[in-house]
């Protein structure tokens, strides 16, 4: 199973069958992300994303923003 890093924020290590993953973990480990919907959750991300990075980010699915991430640096797979 492939080891992910989250650079958002804080450092974070992951498991996950695959990137996709990264967004029910990110919305478990956001202060706020319990509130929303998975696509609410993923469209605000992907705002504050673009915002702090000032790269796109799309979130029409879960791999979608999972690639986004990956080609910006913010989500890394490390093994």
């Amino acid at each position: 199973m492939p080891r992910y890093r989250l650079n958002y924020g804080e450092s974070f290590e992951f498991d996950a069958q695959g990137a996709g993953e990264v967004v029910p973990v990110m919305q478990g480990r956001h202060r706020v992300g319990f509130g929303h919907n998975e696509r609410d959750f993923m469209r605000r991300a992907a705002i504050e994303m673009c915002e702090w990075s000032g790269d796109n980010y799309y979130f029409h699915s879960r791999d979608a923003l999972a690639g986004s991430m990956l080609r910006s640096g913010l989500l890394e797979v490390i093994d």
